[in-house]
């Protein structure tokens, strides 16, 4: 087991969420789940708004300049709206409390999401990709390139305050599905300044296949940010363990009392905003119900401390003495 005295946990950053993630302890059930609830309603409500104004502004744009570069960012603009919008609802329904049908909540439901982000992510790719080869092999010189650019420094700006709130929110709460609607803005941050350079060298030199090999480049970026939004929704549905940074934390706290000797098979999963944890604590086989009951409820509540969202499960047993079926034990 852990030695419980490597984590002090009086230590303000070992609770504080913003701290914790800036140390690489990131993830859900960190914060109360209203708290949690308040701030991805927030965080998605701005996502919607800010896709809808780039949206507009794109499409204005292009059709004054023509350019498949700001086709590309468009569509993927597009694609961001459908995705925020798909977050601003599911991680709505993601926080609703557990009830008698769906015991462990519904956090799941940002998994979900998140499959439809990357769904979405590789479809804009491919169409981008097909107007770019077109484009390169029937070259157009770009209109309106001041204006151009103008429109995408102004979305450039927006997107990085977006971003930042994005993040604050990822820290404070860990949900996948915000770090899918991130991935996808940050892709649309990296596409926007792909569409600058390839608008700045298609308008004001000779080089007119600037346009399409940006977009090319987008095409790519949108490719390698739908395989990592794929891979953070597959872990969760998967109900991989948390990092193990957080699960020596968990044993950790669980394990301050002297009187619990060991902490074995600790299973933990994320479900969106909620993570579940189950662990075996090892204690004196002399000891009395009534006394096991006080240690193992005050290992929960040291759990809970630190993550007011999670379901913990904590099983007495006598020292030396293991119960379960074997096919799920860890032995650690």
């Amino acid at each position: 087991m852990t030695d419980a005295t490597d984590h002090n946990c009086n230590t303000p950053e070992l609770h504080d969420p913003l701290a914790r993630g800036r140390n690489g302890l990131s993830g859900p059930g960190r914060l109360d789940p209203e708290e949690s609830s308040r701030i991805t309603r927030r965080i998605t409500s701005w996502s919607v708004a800010v896709g809808l104004i780039l949206i507009i502004l794109k499409f204005v744009i292009w059709r004054e300049s023509g350019s498949v570069g700001i086709l590309s960012s468009l569509v993927h603009s597009g694609l961001d709206f459908i995705a925020a919008l798909a977050t601003f609802f599911g991680v709505r329904y993601a926080a609703r409390a557990p009830d008698a049908r769906h015991s462990f909540g519904r956090g799941k439901a940002e998994g979900f999401i998140a499959v439809l982000q990357a769904c979405l992510v590789f479809f804009s790719a491919a169409h981008i990709l097909e107007e770019a080869i077109e484009r390169f092999l029937e070259p157009q010189a770009v209109e309106q390139g001041g204006s151009v650019l103008m429109v995408m420094m102004i979305a450039i700006v927006l997107t990085a305050c977006l971003l930042m709130a994005q993040t604050y929110a990822i820290r404070s709460t860990g949900s996948v599905a915000i770090k899918g609607d991130r991935a996808h803005f940050l892709a649309d941050m990296a596409s926007n300044i792909a569409v600058v350079i390839g608008v700045s060298f298609a308008a004001f030199t000779p080089f007119a296949r600037a346009d399409s090999i940006a977009a090319m480049v987008i095409a790519a970026w949108l490719a390698f940010t739908g395989y990592r939004v794929a891979k953070m929704a597959f872990n969760q549905l998967m109900d991989r363990e948390l990092d193990e940074a957080e699960r020596d934390y968990i044993r950790a706290l669980a394990g301050q009392d002297a009187q619990i000797k060991a902490i074995k098979d600790l299973r933990t999963r994320a479900s969106g905003p909620h993570i579940h944890i189950q662990m075996h604590a090892h204690l004196d086989e002399d000891l009395s119900l009534i006394d096991a009951h006080a240690i193992i409820t005050a290992a929960e509540q040291r759990v809970l401390s630190a993550f007011p969202a999670a379901d913990v499960t904590i099983n007495p047993d006598p020292c030396g003495h293991s119960h379960g079926n074997t096919r799920f034990r860890r032995g650690d």
